[in-house]
């Protein structure tokens, strides 16, 4: 507690003699200077903007008075840090007179609000007034409070008279306070010299002044004449856990955007009847404010937390008003229903110099042009000074009747503390041990001690009303309990004193009380920022209560967890059922409007809610596959969603993706792979069963993992996929993948294995499927890395029959037989096989590979009707049919014949024989007399004699040896070798 002035001796003295119950303090934030920021936007003027500013014609809402053509100083700003108060100040400037601001605000889920127009700042400093290190003050629009806002639109348009100049905009932070939420009661609550008891007022120092930046020094008045009421214009949306806030906002914005060294108000006065310190200096003293300019000097101003010219004044703010000024005209001897002449030190309506004779509580509005205290505000003056006037003057008989009847009841309240005060219809009498409060209906009632902490602590007759029972022991002999009209405070040494009222009360009750598992308040009853709630927490448990699910009880761990996530404003709302077990004993569960908490011994509370909770409860929920949460959910490594684990596997949430479970193979295989940071993704399905029924597969945002035991979980994707798919996936001639897609191993594109063969892929050729006996001859011939490179096709039907098969690569061909099997088709030796005809032409299927000759000189490759040799010197020939046969018979490569030189060609007169050279001689066929082979000197001497058109025409059988050398017969004749003397001779039959 605080006082204003040293008070009298004697009656700090008797304070020690008087009986009281014990109170516990319970370990509250204390109270700390809060340091305050701004962020200064320069918006230049109309006439020259700033670089951030900008210049349009006329206001996005229409203002009164300004045509739509007027310029407009505009800006936007999405970039700065949080800030809750919105001003815009200028050079000082008398010509400027009429400026109109419109402003809205982002909240933090970037929704615009809608448009608030601000007025100029009708507080003023007095002129010449001391600020330290400040040159003079600025003008300015009336302070705003946004609430938590992180971007802002401002437009500024002059209605007449100048335009504003060096005009910037003030984005104030007021800060953060534990102690804005755990006010305590008011510290300043003393009568200094007063002949009445001064109504409680929340300190400077408990709504958090930074005194580092008041720059104006104190000066005082020779005494106090009267009164002025004043609005702050401001938003009249705020809760009580805001005000502390917006006291600091406009503390900063009074000091240090307008310049003024300090607040301007003596008293602000809440919209919930609470008194808050304003100007530094001592509420006792005459100190001098800034909230009047010309008539700031002897005048007490009082300023009500709101806009007063757009809704009605709440009765517990009159009756605060009225206290305030009561208690210091009290101080001064201020008649309430008098007049005072007033020196005017130069206003619109009293130039400097007059002695204006005003009401000792009068309006702003009547010394200068401005709404101000609004017309609502202005409308409760008369009462206002009525009530002043009874405060100052009244006793209630009921009351003193029953102090002066009961010697008891005078020994243990004491002497009286002041006069006796009137609010929200119950009339008090203050006294050194407790106070008695009358009403008609209730009587005469004592409230004192811990009780009396409590109940002044809510917001005393305002909040709760008169007192309609007095206080009692309860049974269990730890506390005691005091009924109100709209509540009860209970009380303990352990606990506090504590209100429990409406319907919470009465669900406590219902659980026994203070006797039964909650045990007894251990907090007032709270209610939620958005007013849609209310709850009191106990010392088991809390009961949160709501219109739309009446009143439950959270405890243990889930209420801890529920707290923690922001009670109703957080994810989950409102609880809508007790606590109950999860089956099978493992847990425990409750639910809310939005979601359920659960609770192990191993994971305690868990949130689920959202698209994540739908998909784990379309699972089963704790029953289901996933099992229970083993924590709350979180967001993801990429920022974009949100992820929750469970026992057996985890959901994952994404805007395009929604909520997925995903568990097991399929998610240890998607983690393996970067999960949502690497190249599938978020799940876009649950994971189902694959076509064939061996497996699991789960759909991506860019691919699918699919799972079998005997293969693992792999993903497949793009174009792999999509031809693997396209072929009947896991049920097709493939199967499921045995290994992720991978580089080929020369880098030109990709493969990924199968169960029954491979897909490769690369820009150039494709996504191809390679499988069966062609991949083995693929593999066998070094697949990707060997001569035939990436497949360039899919295996297709081939031959007449259309019963084999071949597969295109870069390098060549593989064919296929059921006969023959896969054999590789390349080169220069599959070039001449397919200029023949391929399958379809006179050699067939091959029915080898391609292969060095036994010389090591060639290639040969074999096929069902002839081969197919090949040397860098010759090239590539086919040889087939009879002239094969013979030359097989000739030793092939390694007799005399050596390799094919040309392809075999038509001869003979008629065109009807057939002739195929070799390096070591020819094979000539007839269908008369079949192949035979020619060479040597013999087939010199033939070719002299006019080989097959001489007169020995065709061969009709192979050379054979003679006693002196070789012979062979013609169709004409026959030619003789003789080896001694390299001789032939040509005989003609």
């Amino acid at each position: 507690m605080r006082r204003l002035v040293a008070g009298s001796l004697a009656f700090v003295a008797s304070l020690a003699t008087i009986t009281v119950l014990p109170v516990y303090a319970a370990p509250t934030p204390e109270p700390a200077p809060v340091e305050t920021g701004a962020v200064e936007v320069p918006l230049g003027s109309v006439e020259d903007p700033s670089p951030v500013a900008d210049v349009q014609a006329g206001t996005t809402d229409p203002v009164a008075g300004v045509p739509d053509t007027a310029p407009t100083l505009t800006v936007t700003r999405t970039d700065v840090a949080e800030f809750s108060l919105v001003g815009v100040t200028w050079a000082a400037d008398p010509a400027v007179r009429d400026v109109r601001v419109q402003v809205r605000v982002q909240d933090a889920d970037g929704d615009w609000g809608s448009w608030t127009e601000v007025g100029t700042e009708d507080a003023e400093q007095e002129e010449g007034a001391v600020v330290e290190g400040d040159p003079g003050t600025r003008g300015g629009t009336a302070p705003l409070w946004t609430g938590p806002s992180t971007g802002v639109e401002v437009e500024l348009v002059t209605r007449s008279g100048a335009a504003p100049t060096d005009v910037q905009l003030d984005l104030v932070d007021p800060g953060e306070s534990a102690a804005d939420t755990a006010l305590g009661a008011p510290d300043i609550d003393d009568t200094a010299e007063a002949a009445m008891a001064m109504p409680p007022v929340h300190s400077r120092a408990q709504w958090g002044a930074d005194e580092g930046i008041r720059t104006w020094a104190p000066s005082y008045a020779a005494t106090i004449k009267a009164a002025t009421l004043h609005h702050t214009a401001d938003t009249n949306n705020y809760t009580a856990d805001q005000v502390p806030a917006m006291m600091r906002s406009i503390y900063r914005y009074h000091s240090v955007s307008l310049e003024w060294g300090d607040i301007g108000y003596n008293v602000i006065v809440d919209k919930f009847g609470r008194l808050w310190e304003g100007r530094y200096g001592g509420l006792a003293s005459t100190v001098v404010g800034a909230h009047a300019g010309g008539f700031n000097t002897s005048t007490f101003g009082v300023s009500m937390l709101g806009n007063y010219d757009v809704v009605d004044t709440p009765q517990a703010m009159v009756d605060s008003v009225a206290a305030i000024i009561a208690w210091k005209f009290s101080l001064y001897g201020v008649d309430p229903r008098g007049t005072a002449r007033l020196t005017s030190g130069g206003t619109d309506k009293f130039p400097a110099g007059a002695v204006a004779t005003l009401p000792t509580i009068f309006g702003h509005r009547d010394t200068k042009s401005t709404a101000c205290p609004g017309r609502y505000g202005y409308a409760r003056l008369p009462q206002i000074r009525d009530r002043v006037a009874a405060s100052l003057t009244a006793t209630t008989p009921q009351i003193t009747q029953r102090y002066d009847s009961d010697p008891a009841l005078r020994t243990l309240l004491g002497a009286r503390t002041g006069p006796e005060q009137q609010s929200a219809g119950v009339t008090w009498q203050s006294y050194q041990g407790g106070n008695l409060y009358y009403t008609p209906d209730t009587g005469v009632k004592l409230v004192r001690g811990g009780i009396l902490a409590g109940y002044l602590r809510y917001g005393g007759p305002a909040v709760l009303g008169a007192p309609t029972i007095e206080e009692r022991a309860l049974p269990d002999g730890r506390g005691v309990v005091a009924e109100f009209r709209s509540g009860a405070v209970y009380w303990t040494a352990t606990t506090e004193a504590h209100v429990v009222r409406g319907d919470i009360r009465s669900h406590w009750q219902g659980l026994g009380g203070p006797t039964g598992a909650l045990g007894y308040p251990v907090d007032d009853e709270r209610i939620a920022p958005d007013g849609s709630g209310a709850w009191t927490a106990f010392e088991g448990g809390t009961v949160v209560w709501s219109p739309q699910t009446g009143a439950v009880v959270t405890a243990g761990g889930i209420r801890a967890a529920y707290e923690s996530s922001g009670r109703q404003a957080g994810p989950l709302g409102y609880p809508t059922a007790p606590e109950t077990d999860v089956p099978g004993g493992r847990g425990r569960v409750q639910t809310f409007q939005r979601g359920a908490v659960y609770w192990t011994p191993v994971y305690y509370g868990a949130l689920v809610h959202g698209g994540i909770g739908t998909a784990w409860s379309a699972t089963g929920g704790p029953d289901g596959p996933l099992g229970l949460p083993t924590g709350s959910e979180t967001g993801t490594a990429d920022g974009v969603g949100r992820v929750q684990v469970f026992q057996n596997g985890s959901v994952y949430w994404s805007p395009s993706s929604g909520a997925q479970p995903i568990r097991g193979g399929v998610l240890a295989t998607w983690v393996a792979a970067g999960a949502e940071t690497g190249p599938t993704g978020y799940p876009t399905t649950a994971e189902s069963t694959a076509g064939d029924g061996r497996g699991q597969v789960q759909r991506f945002q860019s691919g699918s993992i699919y799972w079998a035991a005997a293969t693992g979980g792999h993903v497949v994707r793009g174009a792999v996929g999509g031809i693997w798919l396209a072929s009947g996936g896991p049920g097709g001639p493939l199967g499921y993948p045995t290994s992720d897609e991978r580089d080929t191993p020369t880098g030109s594109g990709r493969v990924q294995s199968f169960e029954r063969g491979s897909v490769y892929w690369s820009a150039a050729t494709g996504a191809r499927i390679v499988r069966g006996d062609i991949a083995a001859a693929y593999d066998a011939a070094g697949g990707v890395t060997g001569v035939l490179g990436l497949p360039t096709a899919e295996a297709t039907a081939t031959g007449a029959d259309g019963t084999g098969r071949v597969q295109t690569f870069q390098g060549g061909s593989v064919y296929w037989t059921a006969a023959h099997g896969a054999h590789v088709v390349r080169g220069a030796v599959g070039v001449i096989w397919s200029a023949s005809g391929g399958v379809g032409g006179p050699l067939g299927y091959p029915t080898s590979d391609e292969r060095d000759t036994p010389t090591g000189s060639g290639r040969v490759q074999s096929f069902e009707r002839g081969s197919v040799y090949w040397s860098a010197a010759t090239g590539a020939r086919i040889v087939r049919g009879d002239i094969a046969a013979a030359y097989d018979a000739a030793g092939g490569v390694t007799g005399v014949l050596g390799l094919p030189t040309a392809e075999a060609t038509a001869t003979g007169a008629d065109g009807t024989g057939r002739v195929q050279t070799f390096q070591g001689g020819s094979v000539y066929w007839t269908a008369a007399h079949g192949a035979h082979v020619v060479r040597g000197g013999i087939g010199t001497a033939w070719s002299a004699a006019g080989g097959v058109t001489g007169r020995l025409g065709s061969p009709i059988g192979g050379e054979t040896a003679t006693a002196g050398g070789a012979q062979q017969t013609f169709q004409g004749g026959t030619v003789t070798w003789v080896t001694a003397t390299a001789s032939t001779t040509v005989r003609y039959r």
